[in-house]
Formats: C-alpha cells, sequence, structure tokens
C-alpha cells in the first residue's frame, strides 16, 4: 500500500480535493451536510480515500475506483459531492500542487489501507496539508498539543 501510494504522488499532482455529503431542500432552499469524516483527493486518474475512523481517531487511507457515500440517507435527500480546493490550497490553480514528501504518524499498514494517527503531505510549492481535518502547521500543532498523554508517535517520512 505504502508503495502504491508513492507511486501515484510521484508521477500525479493533486488536482482536487472533495467533501462527501447530502442536500437536504427544504422550503425551496438547499442545504449542504457534510460527512466531515470522509475527504477524496484526485491525484491523477487515481481516487485516494482519506477517513476518520475510530472515533476522530485515526486516519485511513485507501485508494478507491470512485467517490463512496458511506452514510445513510433518506429518499429525500441528495447525495453530493464538493470541491473544496479553492479553499484548501494556497493556489488553487498551481501545477505545483505536486507532493514533495509524507509524513506519517503512527502507522499500520495492511493490504487495502493504511492506517494512521495522521498525516501530513509537503508540497512542492511549501504548502502542508495535515490532518484529519485538512489544515496546516497549525492544525499540526494543534493535534501534537492536545492528544492524550503526550503519546510521541512514530514517524514515518517518504520522500517522493
Amino acid at each position: 500500500m505504502q508503495e502504491k501510494l508513492t507511486d501515484i504522488f510521484k508521477n500525479n499532482s493533486v488536482q482536487d480535493i472533495y467533501l462527501v455529503g447530502f442536500v437536504d431542500i427544504e422550503d425551496g432552499a438547499a442545504e449542504f451536510y457534510p460527512d466531515m469524516r470522509l475527504h477524496y483527493f484526485e491525484v491523477g486518474e487515481h481516487c485516494i480515500e482519506f477517513e476518520s475512523i475510530d472515533q476522530y481517531s485515526k486516519l485511513s487511507v485507501s485508494i478507491v475506483d470512485s467517490i463512496r457515500y458511506k452514510f445513510e440517507y433518506d429518499e429525500d435527500m441528495l447525495r453530493c459531492k464538493t470541491s473544496v480546493r479553492q479553499i484548501i490550497f494556497t493556489d488553487s490553480m498551481s501545477a505545483k500542487n505536486t507532493v514533495k514528501s509524507i509524513i506519517i504518524y503512527g502507522m499500520e499498514l495492511n493490504k487495502e489501507q493504511l492506517i494512521c494517527d495522521s498525516i501530513q503531505l509537503n508540497l512542492n510549492n511549501g504548502q502542508e496539508l495535515f490532518g484529519i481535518n485538512i489544515g496546516g502547521a497549525e492544525q499540526r500543532k494543534f493535534w501534537i498539543e492536545n492528544f492524550e498523554n503526550d503519546t510521541k508517535h512514530a514517524e514515518t517520512i517518504i520522500e517522493i
């Protein structure tokens, strides 16, 4: 799994980041309800799923065929996705939204997925993407300061 992820990031830039959820229409107005457990990165022709598991204490990273909706919904709710690249990326149109290195905290591997405490993607343009709820250096600092029992996390660094 680690090798597959490395190959995908080595040969492609991150084109988009999606948040999934549903739209509920009430009184003629639509409201988007995101499922904050799931983020999807479109990297070349690949879709990488980042899913918060174990009550937001762990992160599952998987290569999937397409965006998946992992929540129950009623017939009157419309499943949907929304691009958040313009919110996340410093320069959403840059060709330099390529991954320079990956830091994985507390990595556990199996054939289907990578499980970790958190993950950090360092982009060639200098931007840092961190965590279960994607943020930058501030999110990483908050995560480290608030983790239980001041536990030290084994870091796996992958240079792309």
